[in-house]
């Protein structure tokens, strides 16, 4: 009972912000056209038309119910004209019945579409406000295939809550009706064995409980498994569909280092997880299934066993044996509900879980962020850039960096030096504002911008023109300035292709991504550059020219570079070597002014 109730709470945590969010929304009604209301507004009179024809489905049920005793009974008398009269009351039921059924499904897909895209928005929305997607990685442990969570289990919770939702209710209703129509019957239809009959009020109610309440027991001692292999499943895929796009992704470097026999080895392992899950899923599956088969054929036979003496011994008509034996088979839908739809119901918790990691490991690093200790950031009135008492630290809280007190001001380019692992990328992630674990302050001007060009230049999909935007839209620059940026850095050959769609992580060399990079930093214009090793694919000449491309454009903007090269220190003013302390931790030195070009 209490894993039920936390799979209800989980399930109700993922569904009602849908149904509470005051987003603006629009539908077309074919009566009035375009109607604008709150997104929830549309939600709940969609789901509330949904419930409403659900009732007439139910309704037109039990019409259906009352119609096959006239029917049966004219079949019995043999009254043609009764006969004839039973099917023009069918054809006008099932054409009712009909135009209800097709509605209901609209109308729930539609409901299924937005409530899709609310649901999508939100999780994109949390998943890349700034800096989320990275700190969600190092807070929590990779919380595994987030592309999946949010493209395939939204999906699928939603249409599965839809299916599973509106069918339970469906049911729990029909089951109401119908209970009630048993119940009479049983009295109309009395217990009868060997001729003699018996009469105990609602028995058929009592036999029809019994009956699914142990094929419910039973069906859950078997199946329960199902629920974890489930999880693992779409875990177990995901993590073979990523090793396949990380191949892809890096097949450069995989074929120049023969790595395929080591990569076909990692897949194989992956895939070996799959087989391995899938088999023990379907060596479950086919022990529900075996339960299963055997219980819905017998239901289909368990009606007529009960009913059938009291039609031969004569004590109730043939319309009335066909009515009680589809009331006895709707009350027995409805109780064996849970039955039918347990391996739905296995798939769906699966996907609840899948969920609410996902938004569990999302408010875990919100959470680690924001808690003290912290990197305190402080929109000063300064003019420059500055931190007091600097210390890097990891999720964990352990200490990366020994205390740094840097200052930087308009125009002055800092040269950070010192060996692997000392700290220095993990001041400017400080610096960038992405990385909150740790203590002291960061003042930082205000109405400045801080523009980070990391070693990897990130190329979006799209075109050259794209890449050179990023992360801004096309609009953001005219036309001239985007030429002229590329020209400045020595990709001019690329001008007649800057409007063409390419795989550019692919056709650019590392250095040519780099100067792409550098473009993008002459187009934003900051006031502060942190240059993380971002010349590091180019020769020393190529290097120079880069950076005196970036001095002679942008001469007020503040300059920190990391990186190994002695030469590149003729380009900056002063140079800071990251020193280790007593206690081993690596921290800032005295700056040594160097003179620049």
């Amino acid at each position: 009972m209490q894993n039920f109730l936390a799979a209800l709470k989980d399930i109700w945590r993922l569904a009602y912000p849908y149904f509470v969010r005051r987003a603006p929304g629009e539908i077309r009604l074919w009566f009035v056209g375009p109607v604008r209301l709150p997104e929830n507004m549309i939600g709940l009179g969609l789901l509330g038309f949904v419930v409403a024809l659900e009732i007439a489905f139910s309704y037109m049920a039990k019409r259906f119910n009352a119609w096959y005793a006239v029917f049966g009974n004219a079949i019995q008398e043999k009254n043609f004209p009764a006969f004839l009269d039973a099917f023009k009351v069918f054809t006008i039921l099932a054409f009712i019945y009909i135009v209800i059924g097709v509605y209901k499904s609209y109308i729930n897909q539609v409901l299924q579409i937005r409530w899709r895209k609310s649901m999508t928005d939100f999780f994109v929305d949390r998943w890349l406000s700034p800096a989320q997607h990275y700190r969600l990685r190092l807070v929590t442990g990779p919380a595994d295939n987030p592309d999946q969570r949010i493209a395939e289990d939204i999906h699928s919770f939603v249409g599965t809550t839809m299916v599973l939702g509106i069918g339970f209710f469906g049911n729990t209703l029909r089951l109401g009706i119908f209970l009630v129509v048993l119940w009479g019957l049983s009295d109309t239809f009395p217990m009868t064995s060997f001729g003699l009959s018996f009469n105990i009020p609602g028995y058929l109610i009592w036999l029809a409980v019994i009956y699914a309440a142990a094929g419910t027991l039973i069906t859950h001692w078997i199946g329960k498994p199902l629920i974890r292999l489930k999880y693992d499943q779409e875990r177990y895929e995901a993590n073979f569909r990523f090793g396949m796009a990380r191949i892809r992704e890096n097949s450069e470097q995989i074929a120049l280092l023969g790595g395929e026999g080591a990569e076909r080895a990692g897949l194989g392992e992956r895939y070996g997880s799959v087989l391995a899950n899938v088999y023990a899923v379907i060596q479950r599956q086919k022990k529900l299934n075996w339960f299963t088969s055997f219980f819905g054929q017998f239901s289909v036979i368990f009606p007529y066993l009960l009913l059938g003496p009291a039609y031969f011994f004569g004590t109730a008509t043939y319309g009335t044996l066909m009515q009680t034996n589809q009331t006895f088979s709707s009350v027995q839908d409805g109780l064996t509900w849970f039955v039918d739809s347990y391996a739905t119901l296995a798939d769906y918790r699966a996907v609840v879980q899948r969920l609410m990691g996902f938004e569990e490991a999302m408010q875990a690093a919100t959470l680690a962020a924001e808690q003290p200790p912290r990197i305190e950031r402080d929109r000063a009135a300064a003019s420059v850039l500055a931190t007091d008492r600097l210390v890097v630290r990891l999720p964990s809280r352990a200490p990366l960096t020994a205390p740094a007190s840097l200052r930087l001001g308009r125009g002055e380019r800092v040269l950070l030096t010192g060996r692997s692992g000392s700290g220095k990328t993990s001041l400017l992630r400080a610096l960038s504002g992405i990385w909150p674990f740790g203590d002291g302050r960061i003042d930082v001007p205000a109405g400045t911008s801080i523009f980070v060009l990391p070693q990897r230049t990130y190329l979006p999909q799209g075109t050259l023109r794209q890449a050179l935007a990023y992360p801004k839209t096309l609009e953001a620059y005219p036309d001239a300035a985007v030429r002229a940026a590329l020209h400045a850095v020595g990709l001019g050959k690329l001008e007649g292709e800057i409007d063409a769609a390419d795989n550019w992580p692919q056709r650019l060399s590392g250095g040519e991504q780099q100067r792409l990079g550098v473009a993008r930093v002459l187009l934003a214009k900051p006031q502060w550059l942190l240059l993380d090793e971002s010349t590091s694919a180019l020769d020393e000449a190529g290097e120079a020219e880069i950076y005196k491309t970036i001095i002679d454009q942008l001469p007020d903007t503040g300059i920190v570079s990391v990186g190994h090269r002695s030469t590149l220190a003729a380009f900056h003013t002063r140079q800071i070597d990251m020193k280790a302390a007593e206690d081993g931790l690596f921290g800032p030195g005295e700056a040594v002014p160097v003179a620049a070009e």
